[in-house]
């Protein structure tokens, strides 16, 4: 029988089913199992808390680490309501231009990779907002929920990348 690694409680339950086993102590809550998957069951509790999606969420915490922005609000999409995912950032530094610059940088890099066209919209709401979501190029009554899904599986490549190209050289000479 599995035994908590923390507390030594064998009152474990399987958190989530899949590949790989995830287990959760019932009494101190500590997950045990392959680090990937627990890894991941910890990035979903801690989407869930800050209430992203959880999918969005790999590329809202990398945004958040940009200099000068802070993501204010984001949505994961919804095919069957034909509403893209959007991330939305505010400004919060003057540091904030040059993470624009080379966030635009990165999605014009790596546009023949994405299965959508991505943009950084700005816009004054209450304050200065910078929006990024898929362009479709056609209005909101003719988008698809086969393209809505096709935007948020390109979510995935367009985090990948950015994470890519904040390691290189040039992203801090912007």
């Amino acid at each position: 029988m599995a035994k908590c690694e923390e507390c030594g409680s064998a009152h474990l339950s399987e958190l989530e089913p899949g590949p790989a086993l995830v287990l959760e102590c019932e009494l101190c809550g500590a997950l045990t199992g392959n680090d990937l998957a627990v890894g991941r069951a910890l990035l979903r509790r801690e989407a869930v808390e800050r209430g992203v999606d959880p999918d969005l969420y790999p590329l809202v915490r990398l945004l958040d680490t940009l200099p000068g922005l802070r993501v204010v609000t984001s949505h994961g999409g919804d095919p069957q309501a034909r509403v893209w995912p959007m991330v939305q950032l505010a400004p919060t530094t003057p540091d904030a231009w040059r993470s624009i610059e080379n966030l635009v940088k990165s999605l014009t890099l790596s546009a023949a990779r994405h299965d959508v066209h991505w943009v950084v919209e700005v816009e004054v709401q209450t304050r200065l907002v910078l929006t990024l979501k898929p362009r479709f190029h056609r209005g909101t009554a003719e988008i698809t929920a086969a393209q809505v899904s096709q935007a948020q599986r390109d979510l995935q490549r367009v985090q990948q990348n950015l994470e890519r190209d904040t390691g290189l050289s040039w992203w801090g000479r912007a």
